[in-house]
């Protein structure tokens, strides 16, 4: 079959960089309730909005980024890496409006180059370092559910994170009444026909159950039409009672987003109705993701992978990563636990560590996270083990690092490839003379001569040259 014919137009309408161009997507609402706190205007969104853009050096010179009119060269040559982002193509004031997207396309760089996977949420605040030793992808299959089949929605409501309603602690009055006349109040009677199904399969449950218990005939299946209106109405009056049933109902005919406030109505339940509780949600607390958990950020299913040292080969742990200390702890002004940033991201600490860490205060290690350094290159810097990473309901990505531990080998492996060995080379040096001292030549008349003097790694043994900034 002969392809079919592309107008002129229609081609370069395909071949256009400026209609392949998404829409933004919305921005963060942010938390109503830190309306009131400072932020830094220049302060990187959790996630972008818009398309980055790029260009090769060559047309970079020229101010050509395939938009309807060049970029002016004084911005965009100024910048370390070609990198916008287009808020406006064509404005009034015929210019087109770009800034840099160095920030967010960086920081994707540094998080890939951590190869962590993307982490289901903890259900609570108490349960983060759970999720930090013990992470569960958000590609399992129990949890990473798309399409719902007939009759799953009930069975996977507390695992699964998309949903058709809205989550309701995350919006505001306006909002809900807004969503209620939209969306809720003309559904009144086919709310009450799913009322009336369910009390009829509950019928029908107990009639059965009655009925196996005195040894008789099991009863016909009851149909909704089979209830009668005075039925009905004592059924609705004691769902009102039950609010924990009643939530449940409204809960799953408007598919909505689950709320961890069951445990409320524990104390209102009615006697001889039995109900069945499965784990909470872990989107019940701050809401469900605004798209897929993972986000496009990481698609490693697991940590249990195997790091491959060129020198040293496999290794039994994964590098540890340097970390800067933001805000170093300060008692005096409030600042109980310092706050790390790792990967263009601030980093959550485990709460044990946190008590075990004000007791090594005393160590280098700990008065690089209880002091600020004015001398070093951008302040103090440590490393630490990387755990986890997950992201929030409102898009921020969160990252579990935790203290390397009594693993001082893993650390200075880093340094040395990194070439930033800066320990003089002792453990290293101590660890051959200690390995020549106890070998035994099996023939000492055909032994080779061996090095006397230890190798190690720097920045010139690497091929990295003397000056690396």
């Amino acid at each position: 079959m002969a392809a079919r014919s592309v107008s002129p137009g229609a081609a370069l309408l395909r071949s256009s960089r400026m209609f392949s161009i998404p829409n933004p997507i919305p921005a963060s609402t942010g938390d109503y309730t830190s309306a009131t706190s400072h932020h830094s205007p220049t302060a990187t969104a959790p996630y972008p909005t818009y398309l980055t853009i790029t260009t090769p050096s060559t047309s970079r010179i020229t101010g050509d980024w395939g938009f309807k009119r060049p970029l002016p060269l004084r911005t965009t040559t100024k910048q370390t890496y070609p990198l916008v982002r287009l808020r406006q193509m064509d404005s009034t004031e015929h210019i087109t409006d770009f800034q840099t997207a160095s920030d967010h396309t960086m920081t994707l760089k540094k998080f890939q180059a951590l190869n962590l996977p993307i982490s289901v949420p903890s259900a609570s605040a108490s349960d983060r370092d759970i999720v930090a030793r013990h992470p569960r992808s958000v590609f399992e299959e129990d949890g990473d559910i798309t399409e719902i089949e007939p009759g799953q929605a009930v069975s996977t409501e507390n695992k699964r994170w998309k949903f058709k309603g809205p989550w309701l602690a995350g919006m505001t009055d306006g909002e809900f009444n807004r969503w209620l006349e939209k969306s809720v109040r003309s559904r009144r009677s086919e709310f009450q026909e799913y009322l009336k199904k369910i009390y009829a399969a509950e019928l029908t449950e107990e009639q059965r159950s009655q009925a196996l218990r005195d040894n008789l005939p099991i009863p016909p299946k009851l149909e909704a039409d089979d209830i009668t209106e005075a039925q009905f109405i004592d059924h609705l009056r004691d769902l009102r009672v039950d609010r924990l049933v009643l939530f449940r109902h409204v809960s799953r005919f408007l598919d909505l987003a689950p709320l961890t406030t069951e445990s409320q109505f524990l104390t209102n339940m009615m006697v001889n109705r039995p109900q069945k509780f499965d784990r909470e949600s872990p989107y019940g607390e701050n809401g469900p993701p605004v798209t897929h958990p993972s986000a496009g950020l990481s698609y490693l299913r697991t940590p249990s992978f195997i790091d491959n040292h060129p020198i040293y080969g496999a290794q039994k742990y994964h590098p540890v990563v340097k970390a800067r200390v933001l805000k170093p702890r300060n008692m005096a002004t409030g600042v109980h636990e310092p706050v790390i940033g790792i990967a263009g991201f601030v980093a959550d600490r485990l709460v044990d560590q946190r008590i075990f860490g004000r007791q090594q205060q005393s160590t280098p290690r700990g008065r690089a996270l209880s002091s600020l350094d004015l001398e070093q290159n951008g302040g103090s810097k440590v490393y630490f083990k990387v755990d986890s990473a997950t992201i929030d309901s409102s898009g921020k990505v969160r990252i579990g690092i935790s203290d390397p531990g009594s693993n001082r080998a893993n650390e200075l492996v880093v340094k040395e490839l990194l070439g930033e060995d800066d320990m003089k080379n002792e453990v290293y040096s101590n660890a051959i003379q200690d390995s020549f001292a106890t070998q035994i030549p099996r023939n000492p008349g055909l032994q080779t001569p061996q090095r006397t003097a230890p190798i190690y790694g720097s920045k010139e043994s690497y091929g990295l040259g003397a000056d690396l900034s």
